[in-house]
């Protein structure tokens, strides 16, 4: 009877594990253009992508005309993770693989108002995680299948002050929505876990651009804070509760620098801080069981360096490469079984093939290896899993970008000089 209880806090505890996995996990794939060189220069002018856009605001001012950008990202990971308790198997199997492929699309609008003003919008899926085993094993009892979805409009304005300088700035819209189910003993069906959750939150963008001088380009974006306000029913067995709580998810600033070092290469580089130490510990009001009300996440700061290069092959086709390094904001002392974050490695590569006047075609590949991720998450009191995950992911981008028109034509002086 004792060891059925602490199996039943166990699997209570994956509220946990579904909330920090909610807080842990930033989407990159935003770009088929991006991701071809592991977004290296993603915040800089010069590109001819909208989607420099979510970076940046201020580099909308780069694209004359009407430009609508495109964006699908096939992810296909492999995550295996393997373990076990202190209390040995628990009667199930030690191993399960965890990925599940998934589909991310982005779309940008950029219009040129006026010679100096730009209006966008970009709709995303900032954040994002789903994972599901291939069997009931003993890691169900932390999290069995789970699923997050944070969808973001952003409205932006930019103005080009002059050559040199161009501000910009937008508002972020999110709706997020969770769910998750876990296994209960002793016969392995869903007993515990999120049935529904969702939220609003509100937020902001600000970006600015600097030419220096021809040839070098440099942008500085940041997206802020939110504080996501997620409400629905948990549940423990037969027992349902309206639960609420709120995640502050973080602040991101992006460093890009795009130099031209002749007519056909252009190399690019970036740096981006994410603040996931603001998550800190968060709530979860009237939980199934009042004890598991205090969300622990205890996440440092994340930070992603790449370094890529873009070649024009032809006055048709361009080449893109990159390399970049990611280190997770979970280390081993938080990371959860329903979110085996760690520091990854980025091997990118893609492609612009400019098919029409109007029409431009983007492609890219990326591979992500991940570094080997111990797990010990305590489930109960005396109940402690231990375990390690191994995993890689091969991102799959592709794209259309379209422009129309050339511009607002300069306003003509009214009074000229003969």
């Amino acid at each position: 009877m004792k060891g059925m209880f602490r199996l039943a806090l166990a699997a209570s505890a994956s509220l946990i594990s579904m909330q920090a996995m909610a807080g842990g996990f930033v989407n990159s794939s935003q770009s088929s253009v991006f991701n071809g060189m592991a977004y290296a220069g993603a915040a800089a002018p010069g590109s001819t992508s909208a989607a420099t856009m979510f970076m940046n605001p201020a580099t909308m001012t780069g694209l004359p005309g009407l430009t609508i950008d495109s964006n699908y990202t096939f992810g296909l990971p492999s995550i295996k993770q393997s373990g076990t308790t202190n209390l040995g198997a628990l009667g199930r199997a030690t191993s399960a693989n965890y990925g599940m492929n998934y589909f991310v699309p982005a779309t940008y609008i950029v219009y040129q108002v006026t010679p100096k003003l730009w209006a966008g919008l970009s709709i995303n899926s900032t954040y994002g995680n789903s994972t599901k085993p291939d069997r009931v094993w003993v890691g169900s009892f932390a999290a069995s299948t789970t699923r997050l979805r944070v969808i973001t409009a952003t409205p932006s304005v930019a103005y080009k002050i002059n050559e040199m300088f161009s501000i910009g700035a937008g508002l972020q819209v999110q709706f997020a929505d969770v769910r998750q189910t876990v296994q209960l003993p002793p016969l392995g069906v869903a007993g515990a876990g999120i049935s529904k959750a969702d939220g609003w939150s509100v937020g902001f963008t600000v970006g600015a651009t600097f030419t220096p001088w021809k040839g070098t380009q440099i942008g500085l974006g940041w997206r802020s804070l939110t504080d996501q306000e997620v409400s629905g029913n948990s549940y423990f067995g037969p027992i349902v509760n309206n639960s609420n709580g709120k995640l502050h998810l973080p602040n991101r600033v992006n460093l890009s620098l795009r130099q031209t070092v002749t007519e056909q290469l252009d190399i690019l580089a970036s740096v981006e801080w994410q603040n996931w130490a603001r998550i800190g510990n968060s709530r979860l009001n009237n939980p199934p069981n009042p004890a598991l009300a205090v969300l622990p996440f205890g996440y440092r700061d994340g930070w992603f360096f790449s370094l890529g290069a873009e070649y024009k092959a032809t006055q048709a086709l361009t080449l893109r490469t990159g390399i970049g390094y990611e280190i997770s904001p979970v280390t081993d002392a938080v990371r959860r079984v329903s979110l085996p974050d760690s520091d990854r490695l980025w091997l990118s590569t893609g492609f612009s093939y400019k098919a029409t006047e109007r029409f431009t075609i983007n492609g890219s590949y990326t591979y992500l290896h991940f570094a080997k991720a111990n797990i010990r998450q305590p489930l109960a009191p005396g109940l402690v899993y231990t375990g390690q995950s191994r995993q890689n992911a091969h991102l799959l981008s592709i794209g259309l970008t379209s422009r129309w028109g050339g511009g607002p034509a300069k306003e003509e002086p009214l009074v000229r000089k003969f």
